[in-house]
């Protein structure tokens, strides 16, 4: 990694901020400034974008000094309008943007030296449109939108006015098409370097705007220059792990693969385009997904060499079909030896070969990863938070000895691993979070407590636990039978949750549940309407990531956090490692779960080993993951929600100049946030500190709403 110059806040007056140019006309009554106040003004400034709101009558400031000119008028009449056509078309060609709000404002001057077609040409062609005479007003029959700009339903038919646009460039995006009597025409539509929403079709007849103007200028703002990803076959696990790290995903082609921060293919005739090769040539990111030509069954091992890993690990026996790597390639994954996953460069950019025998929840954060050190620059967010989970516990106890222990099961659950776990968590500053069970007796009833009563001891600690202030206790079931519509019927799931919810009170009246752990990590979206009807105190509800159901991915439900959990048990360390990488590397989180009973489990406990063992290994986990991972923050739930909830809600909008990135975030949005940096060229940053570094991956804490990663080279 080169040197990294951390630069302080007090030398923001040494940032190069972004400007947008608003003209109206000040003859026009203050119909410009209102159109522009109310829909465009509020996006600049959550963008923290700089903005001169200008009468366009009185000056035309030097175009130089903006990236973006938004221009709103209802007349066609401007003086020297050749010349304002002349310095637009220039601004244009020399990089910059532009968006027209309803009258381009300039095909008549006063002076009667109008401008022709070619002056009108001029700036037109440069966005993609074609312009000639052609005005006449039509009825409105239909209207075809683009849903994800529509702010409100027009009331059609309705008579709208018309000109000779037309659109040449397949870049430009049509967002509404007016559907008459004599065809249909593009009028709303925006590309690279900008775009119209010509004469009075954004507005109804009350002058409300019934299209997003800001999205579209926001759009335009950061077209080219975001995370965004081409996906050219559906592959749900691709697809989430880009998600996960909120990149907007493309499943077919919306622009020139050089606006994409990489490119997923699956097949070999997509590596011999011609702009495939160009992009890779110039710069970009192949992820490539190509059936194997060849098969090897064997040990794979992930490669510390070129992952962000701790240590070789071994992830197990695995059969791979695969492509055999060239000789100068960058190997991520081998099987007994042999490159099953790669990469190569080829001019600026690199190619990736991923098996997609391997794809699976368990290889996303692998797959992520292979991404990052494919990457030249990317800034990705993370939620950096993990989580240590008590399942069943408390729970009931018998009595029972068991050999492996040598103890009862009440004696070893209270006395032994409570306090051993406890010691654990104090040791590497963990907040556990213990989920109550109160029976196993898996009936698809309300049946009371006694199973859980029979131990006083049980019982006891139960209500101190609810008292604690250094412990969460949340919810497992009232029972161990899955909330699930096939398990139970949905009138004695709420019987039984009424039930638990009074028998807790009757132990401490304080008590509220915060998060509920579902039995055996399965749940169901009906279910947990069940849940929230009877404890609507719960915000966060525990699963399986690992698990191929309806809650086994990281969602926000209604106002719950989904949780799955991806990391469980206690041996080998290097099962838990490459658990814990499958979300780590790819969104910077991941949550462990455990439960009392393990060491007297076969099938948590395979081996047959001995507490000792199980509790040694479970320490050299959390040992490898503080020693190698030491940015991760561990957090209440009430915070873990937040954070979630938080990183989901108010996506940061990370935008890539020639010299620098920036990263923005609403007013909503809280402070710090985190992020992965992989850069090849040196960097400093704005608003920002570097917290880690290590083997090429950052980790970047941001501290205002706008940071900026300043590029100090090539």
């Amino acid at each position: 990694m080169k040197k990294m110059f951390l630069v302080m806040l007090f030398l923001i007056s040494y940032l190069t901020l972004s400007r947008t140019l608003l003209l109206y006309k000040g003859s026009e009554n203050g119909y410009g400034t209102d159109v522009l106040s109310s829909y465009i003004i509020p996006v600049l400034k959550n963008l923290y974008e700089d903005y001169d709101l200008v009468d366009v009558e009185k000056e035309l400031p030097d175009l130089s000094e903006y990236d973006l000119v938004v221009t709103c008028y209802y007349s066609s009449k401007m003086r020297n309008a050749k010349i304002y056509l002349k310095k637009l078309s220039e601004y244009v060609l020399n990089g910059g943007k532009i968006f027209v709000i309803n009258n381009l404002g300039a095909f008549e001057d006063p002076s009667g030296d109008s401008p022709g077609l070619s002056d009108i040409n001029a700036l037109l062609n440069l966005i993609g449109v074609r312009y000639e005479y052609n005005w006449r007003q039509e009825d409105v029959l239909d209207l075809k939108v683009d849903q994800e700009y529509l702010l409100k339903r027009v009331t059609l038919p309705v008579r709208k006015s018309f000109d000779g646009f037309s659109i040449f460039s397949p870049t430009v995006k049509v967002l509404m098409y007016a559907v008459t009597s004599r065809g249909n025409y593009p009028v709303i539509f925006y590309g690279e370097r900008g775009g119209m929403a010509i004469f009075e079709h954004a507005f109804d007849e009350r002058g409300n705007a019934v299209i997003d103007l800001g999205k579209i200028v926001r759009d335009i703002l950061l077209f080219n220059k975001t995370n965004r990803i081409l996906l050219l076959k559906e592959n749900t696990h691709v697809k989430k792990t880009f998600e996960n790290a909120l990149f907007e995903v493309d499943t077919s082609p919306r622009y020139p693969l050089s606006y994409y921060k990489g490119v997923v293919i699956t097949e070999d005739t997509l590596l011999e385009r011609e702009d495939v090769k160009n992009y890779i040539e110039n710069g970009g990111s192949v992820i490539f997904l190509g059936k194997g030509t060849h098969s090897i069954t064997g040990n794979l091992v992930l490669e510390k060499k070129h992952l962000y890993i701790p240590e070789n690990i071994n992830v197990g026996y695995h059969y791979v079909s695969y492509r055999p790597a060239p000789q100068d390639a960058e190997v991520f994954m081998t099987v007994d030896g042999t490159p099953v996953s790669w990469m190569v460069k080829r001019g600026k950019g690199t190619l990736v070969y991923f098996p997609p025998d391997l794809l699976e929840k368990w290889s996303r954060g692998i797959l992520f990863n292979e991404f990052l050190v494919s990457s030249g620059l990317i800034v990705s967010p993370i939620v950096n938070v993990f989580s240590i989970f008590f399942d069943d516990f408390p729970l009931p106890s018998y009595g029972i000895k068991h050999d492996i222990t040598g103890t009862t099961d009440e004696i070893f659950y209270y006395k032994i691993w409570w306090e051993d776990m406890k010691k654990l968590c104090k040791e590497y500053s963990m907040r556990p979070f213990t989920a109550l069970i109160t029976s196993y007796n898996n009936k698809p009833e309300y049946v009371g407590f006694l199973e859980f009563l029979q131990s006083r001891v049980t019982l006891d600690f139960l209500k101190t636990l609810l008292e604690a202030k250094d412990v969460n206790v949340g919810l497992h079931g009232y029972n161990h039978l899955p909330p699930l519509q096939k398990n139970w019927n949905p009138d004695e799931l709420k019987i039984s949750y009424k039930a638990l919810k009074t028998f807790l009170n009757e132990l401490s009246k304080s008590y509220v549940p915060f998060f509920f752990v579902a039995p055996n990590n399965e749940i169901d979206k009906a279910s947990i309407e069940i849940l929230k009807e009877i404890f609507p105190s719960i915000k966060i509800v525990g699963t399986s990531y690992l698990a191929e159901t309806e809650t086994s991915e990281y969602e926000i439900f209604e106002d719950v956090l989904i949780l799955p959990r991806t990391t469980s048990g206690h041996y080998p360390v290097q099962r838990l490692l490459v658990e814990t990488m499958s979300t780590l590397l790819n969104m910077g989180t991941f949550h462990y779960f455990t439960h009392p009973d393990d060491v007297i489990s076969s099938n948590r406990n395979p081996e047959s080993r001995n507490w000792e063992y199980m509790l040694g290994q479970l320490r050299e986990f959390f040992r490898v993951i503080k020693r190698n991972y030491p940015w991760l923050r561990n957090m209440t739930p009430e915070e873990l929600y937040d954070t979630f909830k938080d990183y989901f809600e108010n996506k940061p909008t990370i935008v890539y100049h020639k010299d620098k990135i920036n990263v923005i975030l609403n007013s909503r949005a809280k402070l710090p946030r985190y992020f992965f940096l992989k850069s090849d060229q040196d960097f400093s940053i704005q608003g920002g500190e570097l917290i880690y570094e290590r083997n090429g991956l950052c980790v970047i804490e941001m501290k205002e709403r706008k940071m900026e990663v300043l590029l100090n080279g090539g």
